[in-house]
């Protein structure tokens, strides 16, 4: 048999001889006494002078024994345990020292504020803990110079392609949401175009707008990423309402009155102490020059961006509508939270409408907002209307939401919806929009008829003086749209099991209906006549707002006839009960208890037995002295009539 690997083996053997062989010099050796160490060599000391260099007698330290400087170098340490190490040291130094805080602002701003891109999580977290403290220990006037930086470094961690430090960019929104809500305000027009970024991208075609992305590289899902970013959006918009003073709902700051004591020296500083207190400025802060921006024309282009993208992440997720429109459409925890912060959101965007309406009567931003808006608006949370919730018992609270669903029937979601219809549609069209009209109302009319939640009460209250507004519009031109929860409404009010306050919330309604011409036609109803007959009987109770009290001095000086014919025959009880009544949320100097007592002016003529039961009553000092004086100079005016 013929052998294959000898005969392999032999052709290799004569192929090696075959190469051509390359002729080299052979290697020199070295001359003999060469190879020898050579010990010829200086030595000097290698002397750190950091090391030896001492600390002042009075320098602050941390715990460690380093100063700020120190720690401030060894942010830039290549170690991830040298950061952390030095950002728990920089935390140490400020707590135990508060006075370095000031003079070292600027560099610990920006030398913490950078490591919020740091790749390591461990060192944003404890960037964000250090950064947090420093905002809470100073003064909003004295962060003025350095908030570039935070802002720059902010919008820089929202678009920053790794998702992990996108994720911790909202945390460091949420602190400057609490700590310097003004200033985060002043940078709307930079921050609101990376919220955009966070959740959509542009298209890549020649057409304009955005579409959504899908949060692949994280470890969260694309709902959970969205209802994080609508809720950070939500909580901006609403700082930037409250710095425009959209919503007058903040009180006025009292804690810089000072009280004129009579009983000794008052002193007064002529400065405010911060404007006169040392900024200690350094080369990382900035001012820039602001521009003037056309306020209108940039809030019609992020609506015309915003709006599609709620209703696209809302189309996302809602589950189709079942064939049967008797059942309501059942959501997950999280579309429901999602659904809360869309509305929440598309109501400040309503609410910035009406502001910039009323800044510029001439732009027509609220009607070219509506129609926009008002079918796909419809098309979007009508057609599945209303929507309820299977909340999991025993679940974690999870902190990055700093709400959470209580309510499985999502009342407060489903009214919001109904509000934001009425809103939409005040030209409503009876015969195209009859179902949509139908399901709003009757809504309404349940949840009015069987909630006993005060919360959901105000939301009501809300929704139906928007409704009834002075401005006519096709819900209130004539009676038939509105008449069955007019009818509910005034049944309501007689309801003995209602709480006080709620009927003093629908009683300022009907007075409100009362009190507009535009809204004679509901006068004529059998049911508005019948509650006008029992006006005074508001006055019997123990308890009254301010609100109410305006509104009954209103109401006797516009409508006197009407007035006077309810009050008489209920003037005795009146005037029996009227030392009794409390106005819950009046101050002591306040006038509510004067303009309740004026109704005695607008009564034309008096009966007897109610005269000396009043005069009885100023005789025995029942009512308070300012209070008696009052009424006893109100009767002097009156006296041509009545005595």
């Amino acid at each position: 048999m013929h052998k294959t690997g000898a005969t392999r083996y032999q052709k290799f053997l004569k192929a090696e001889k075959a190469k051509t062989k390359l002729k080299g010099k052979k290697d020199k050796e070295l001359p003999k006494g060469t190879n020898v160490t050579k010990t010829n060599f200086k030595v000097k000391k290698i002397v750190l002078k950091e090391q030896l260099k001492k600390h002042g007698h009075n320098e602050a330290l941390s715990i460690r024994k380093l100063n700020l400087k120190e720690l401030l170098s060894r942010l830039n340490h290549f170690n991830t345990n040298s950061r952390t190490d030095a950002l728990d040291g920089i935390k140490e130094l400020i707590t135990i020292h508060p006075e370095a805080l000031e003079k070292n602002l600027g560099e610990l701003i920006h030398g913490i504020t950078m490591l919020i891109l740091n790749i390591e999580k461990v060192v944003r977290q404890k960037a964000l803990k250090v950064l947090h403290l420093i905002l809470s220990n100073v003064a909003t006037e004295k962060m003025e110079p350095f908030f570039d930086i935070m802002s720059t470094y902010l919008r820089s961690a929202m678009t920053h392609i790794d998702s992990r430090i996108q994720e911790d960019s909202l945390f460091f929104l949420d602190i400057l949401l609490t700590c310097v809500p003004s200033r985060v305000a002043e940078d709307f027009h930079k921050i609101i175009p990376n919220f955009l970024d966070m959740i959509s991208k542009l298209k890549v075609d020649a057409k304009p707008g955005r579409t959504l992305t899908v949060n692949l590289n994280s470890q969260i899902t694309s709902v959970k990423w969205r209802v994080q970013v609508f809720q950070r959006l939500k909580e901006f918009l609403l700082k930037y309402a409250l710095y425009k003073q959209i919503h007058q709902t903040e009180k006025n700051n009292t804690s810089n009155l000072h009280f004129f004591n009579t009983t000794k020296l008052n002193y007064y500083n002529l400065f405010n102490p911060l404007y006169i207190s040392n900024c200690h400025i350094s080369c990382f802060s900035s001012k820039s020059s602001e521009l003037q921006v056309d306020e209108i024309e940039k809030f019609k282009d992020y609506t015309e961006t915003l709006m599609p993208l709620l209703f696209a992440t809302w189309l996302e997720v809602c589950p189709n509508r079942k064939s049967d429109a008797n059942f309501d459409t059942v959501v997950n925890e999280e579309t429901a939270l999602l659904l809360k912060y869309i509305l929440q959101i598309i109501s400040l965007l309503q609410s910035f409408v009406k502001h910039f309406k009323q800044k510029c009567p001439s732009s027509n931003i609220d009607n070219i907002f509506y129609q926009k808006y008002k079918s796909l608006f419809s098309q979007n949370f009508l057609n599945s209307f209303p929507f309820v919730t299977n909340i999991r018992t025993n679940q974690k609270t999870n902190n990055a939401n700093k709400d959470e669903i209580k309510d499985p029937k999502l009342i407060s979601e489903n009214l919001e919806i109904c509000r934001l219809f009425i809103t939409f549609n005040p030209n409503i069209n009876l015969k195209n929009q009859s179902r949509e009209i139908s399901t709003v109302l009757s809504y309404i009319e349940k949840t009015f008829n069987q909630n006993v939640d005060n919360n959901i009460n105000n939301i009501i209250i809300n929704i139906l003086h928007t409704v009834f507004s002075k401005e006519i519009t096709n819900w209130t031109k004539t009676l038939s749209v509105l008449d069955n929860l007019f009818r509910k409404i005034i049944w309501i009010y007689f309801n003995k099991t209602m709480p006080e306050s709620f009927k003093q919330d629908i009683f300022t309604l009907l007075c409100k209906i009362a009190l507009t011409e535009k809204l004679s036609h509901f006068h004529t109803c059998d049911a508005f006549e019948m509650w006008l007959k029992n006006l005074p009987v508001i006055l019997l109770g123990n308890q009254l707002n301010i609100q109410t009290v305006n509104i009954i001095h209103q109401f006797a000086i516009s409508n006197n006839t009407v007035f006077n014919s309810v009050m008489k025959p209920r003037l005795l009880d009146i005037i029996k009960n009227l030392p009794k009544i409390v106005i819950i949320d009046a101050d002591d100097n306040s006038n509510s208890y004067h303009k309740l007592l004026s109704i005695f002016y607008w009564i034309k003529v008096w009966d007897t037995e109610s005269l000396n039961l009043l005069e009885s009553q100023l005789m025995d000092n029942v009512y308070k002295p300012d209070h008696g004086k009052y009424i006893f100079d109100t009767l002097r005016l009156r006296s041509g009539g009545i005595l």
